[in-house]
């Protein structure tokens, strides 16, 4: 399973509104549509998922 994250379209700044985990980029659409209660045709007129690839940097670290 992948990890995918999807923004909204219009969002200029592209910030992630959910994750869902998939097999595949459909299997992702089909997680999103039952989340937001909307057809597959209208998820991608209003989102944009995409598989997320973790880094380094995105690792939070505590200090005590």
């Amino acid at each position: 399973m992948e990890t995918y994250t999807y923004t909204y379209r219009t969002d200029s700044k592209k910030e992630i509104i959910g994750r869902v985990h998939a097999a595949d980029l459909f299997d992702a659409m089909i997680k999103v549509s039952m989340i937001k209660q909307l057809s597959i045709e209208s998820i991608n007129k209003l989102f944009e998922i995409k598989q997320y690839i973790s880094s380094e940097k995105d690792v939070r670290t505590y200090q005590n």
